[in-house]
């Protein structure tokens, strides 16, 4: 299989945007919507107000506070084209953020989370995040804050349409909408999914395939009930409120778990990209984190067992995984066993993961792949590239 090659389509994207950054772009031929965390923008004193010609001085004084300046962090949505160029729509408040958007981009949800980080940090460690929730119904052009409570915390928001929906946050926890997010019901996640000791504890990987099943991967480690250390993979159907057992992956991490984008009513594949062996232990100065990767795929109807189908080179840290269609996946790995900078690789197979291609993409500051058209985009600095595979 031969690498298809990136076609340049601007050389001054997100441009204009102080400071620098793309932001989570989608592209739809020449139309873009982006979400864009940023810090603010730090000015400098001209030389001949400077103390000391040689050191340079930020015009305010709070830019030279690290928590002030985190203090300041936003969240802000962009929609525009590529030609013209992007219009901020949205801004709040936020160090982090999570967001979802309808097929035609009429329908927008984003969580934002803000930290106060001038606050001392308690001893528990949990310093107090504030999360608000947002909606807008005419393409991102004006908002309206949905009721949630602050102390929830959302790292994923997957909707099946514009109503329908679910939010994934610490705990782990697990919350579905049915009336574009007006009301909310808590659903009762995995036992083992949880620990007492870990109240923001995360899924490993969480998926919403296009039937309205939610799957979520966790580990569950050797010495819960004297089990073997694995995966597990657990599914709630739309209309059910409980979890029910979907596969367990043997002696590894998930990272990723993504779908066959298919029309609802069809059979699709599960793929679940993961790192063998067990997580790493940051307290073992012997534990680099290098893991082999491995790609496993299974079906979603009836009772399945996961199939390895590939395994991917130590060397390579496992990043994230798209799946398109007519068998074409890509897996997102960083190489940073050689010399320089680490390098964004890509790991792409068109036989449903039979063989596969490995390209050096070099440095990249984003990439996003649209499942539908199977292409690829990819931003260095100001320059946009896409590929079709």
């Amino acid at each position: 299989m031969t690498t298809p090659v990136w076609q340049t389509i601007s050389t001054t994207f997100m441009k204009n945007d102080k400071p620098y950054g793309g932001g989570n772009s989608r592209i739809n031929g020449n139309e873009v919507i982006s979400l864009k965390i940023a810090d603010p923008v730090i000015t400098f004193k001209p030389v001949e107000q400077l103390k000391d010609p040689q050191v340079a001085e930020p015009t305010e004084a709070w830019m030279s506070n690290t928590a002030e300046t985190l203090n300041r962090n936003t969240v802000s949505f962009f929609r525009g084209t590529i030609d013209v160029g992007l219009t901020r729509y949205f801004q709040q408040p936020g160090q982090d953020a999570a967001w979802w958007y309808s097929k035609d981009w009429s329908t927008q949800y984003i969580s934002t989370d803000w930290m106060d980080y001038k606050l001392p940090e308690p001893k528990n460690g949990l310093s107090p995040h504030i999360t608000k929730l947002w909606r807008s119904r005419d393409g991102g052009k004006t908002w309206t804050q949905l009721d949630w409570p602050e102390s929830r915390n959302i790292g994923q928001l997957l909707f099946l349409d514009s109503d329908r929906g679910y939010a994934v946050g610490w705990g782990p926890r697990v919350w579905r909408t049915a009336d574009g997010g007006h009301t909310w019901k808590a659903i009762k996640v995995p036992l083992h999914a949880t620990e007492d000791d870990a109240p923001r504890k995360t899924f490993d990987a969480v998926d919403l395939g296009p039937d309205g099943t939610l799957r979520v991967a966790y580990y569950v480690p050797e010495e819960m009930e004297d089990i073997q250390p694995e995966s597990i993979v657990d599914r709630l159907k739309w209309d059910s409120d409980a979890f029910e057992f979907d596969v367990k992956l043997p002696n590894q991490v998930v990272v990723s778990l993504q779908s066959e984008p298919v029309p609802p009513d069809y059979g699709y594949s599960v793929y679940a990209l993961s790192r063998l062996g067990p997580p790493r232990d940051w307290k073992d100065l012997s534990d680099n984190g290098r893991r082999s990767g491995a790609l496993s795929t299974w079906g979603n109807r009836g009772n399945q067992t996961a199939e390895q189908h590939h395994t991917f080179d130590a060397r390579l840290t496992l990043d994230g995984l798209s799946v398109g269609k007519r068998g074409v996946l890509l897996v997102y790995a960083t190489d940073a066993t050689g010399q320089g900078a680490p390098r964004d690789i890509t790991l792409a197979s068109k036989d449903y993961g039979k063989s596969w291609t490995e390209t050096d993409d070099g440095i990249t500051q984003g990439v996003y792949f649209d499942a539908a058209t199977n292409t690829q985009y990819g931003l260095y600095g100001y320059t946009l590239k896409k590929r079709t595979w």
